[in-house]
């Protein structure tokens, strides 16, 4: 059985994180699915789904990282089309995940005590935003 729901989010943009775990358990108990796994899929190209704790601190060292490593100012080819000025943020997800997918079992996500699932909006704009949560199994 395949059980999908569409979730959707207005973000802030410039590196919004939002905690959606709540959102995909409520997912998962609509299902009805007790044995399988759940995928969770960003829908857009500028953001990630990622397992962390949704910790401040962890947030800001991530978005520092990626500062070092992918810089908000640099003369990005993308923003020669003339439509928008994201550059970076389509080179941070292309280094991060859209997707992740987590085992069922006993009808519960078999995360970890820590481990929370969140949406990142890396886009220097705000936007609506959608998430595709997928559950399959029996």
């Amino acid at each position: 059985m395949v059980f999908t729901e569409e979730l959707a989010f207005i973000s802030d943009g410039d590196f919004y994180a939002l905690n959606i775990t709540d959102r995909v358990l409520e997912v998962l108990k609509a299902s009805g699915i007790k044995e399988g796994s759940v995928l969770v899929y960003y829908r857009h190209t500028t953001g990630a789904i990622l397992i962390i704790e949704h910790e401040v601190g962890i947030l800001v060292d991530l978005q520092d990282v990626l500062d070092d490593i992918v810089p908000l100012v640099r003369a990005y080819k993308h923003h020669l089309r003339g439509y928008d000025s994201n550059g970076a943020a389509h080179v941070r997800t292309a280094m991060l995940n859209v997707s992740v997918t987590i085992p069922v079992a006993n009808a519960e996500l078999l995360i970890g005590s820590y481990q929370e699932i969140i949406m990142l909006d890396m886009d220097p704009q705000g936007r609506p935003r959608n998430v595709i949560v997928q559950v399959m199994g029996e």
